[in-house]
């Protein structure tokens, strides 16, 4: 599946982009969407494609500039340019910052699909990667899990994990959420919450002391979350474990 970034200032033209993509020439899918080169960017910074679809005239930053800045922070990455512009002016500043093609408006169906058709053999090699990057992320993952539950007790941050696996905070935020379901803090409260209810039912040991154990030191707050997640008490919970 060739996963596309597609960046055009007008809605509708985005909405038709995606439909021939995705639902005439298939094999396409319309990872992201943006309506300038600077969403494009922010995009980028949390999300991957294995190439863009950029209009050449839009506010905010157009498409000559995003494929220049591209060049330099992501200079693997095919980036196609569609312009209503038949200047050869634009092709040549194109073709100059890298990008592998050039689509004219109205653009033809036919001709979109022979430049994925295009995009396909480009990434060939690529596309055959994917699946060991798939697997190398979801091992991340399952580490990033091993280190929430080794170190629920103490303080937890995305950007300590992000870390400690090398990757951007940003992007693991972004690649837990797409893995998982769940935002990582969230998970990391229901680690703990789940922490918390093992100690209730299985020790006697005092709320004050579970609290902290379970990365709440303050007991007030933990109470307030057990309650919210749990809703009930850790008292209540502890003499009806299999009922609440």
């Amino acid at each position: 599946m060739l996963r596309i970034l597609l960046v055009e200032d007008e809605a509708n033209l985005r909405s038709g982009f995606r439909r021939v993509l995705e639902n005439v020439i298939g094999g396409v899918k319309v990872a992201g969407e943006a309506a300038n080169g600077k969403e494009a960017l922010d995009w980028l910074k949390c999300n991957r494609a294995d190439a863009v679809l950029t209009d050449i005239r839009m506010g905010e930053m157009g498409g000559i500039e995003l494929l220049r800045r591209l060049a330099a922070l992501h200079p693997e990455l095919p980036v196609v340019i569609i312009s209503g512009y038949s200047d050869f002016e634009y092709a040549r500043e194109a073709i100059r910052f890298g990008a592998v093609d050039y689509l004219l408006k109205p653009v033809e169906t036919v001709e979109l699909a022979r430049v994925v058709e295009r995009l396909r053999k480009r990434l060939g090699g690529e596309a055959e990667r994917a699946p060991a990057r798939e697997q190398e992320e979801r091992q991340v993952i399952r580490r990033v899990k091993e280190m929430i539950t080794a170190q629920l007790d103490q303080d937890i941050s995305l950007q300590l994990l992000a870390g400690q696996v090398h990757l951007n905070h940003r992007y693991l935020s972004a690649l837990f959420k797409s893995e998982t379901g769940q935002n990582l803090s969230d998970y990391v409260t229901q680690m703990r919450i789940e922490r918390a209810k093992q100690l209730l039912k299985g020790t006697q040991m005092r709320v004050q002391d579970i609290a902290p154990l379970s990365g709440y030191p303050n007991v007030k707050y933990f109470l307030a979350i057990f309650k919210q997640s749990v809703g009930a008490t850790p008292s209540e919970y502890r003499e009806n474990p299999d009922t609440i």
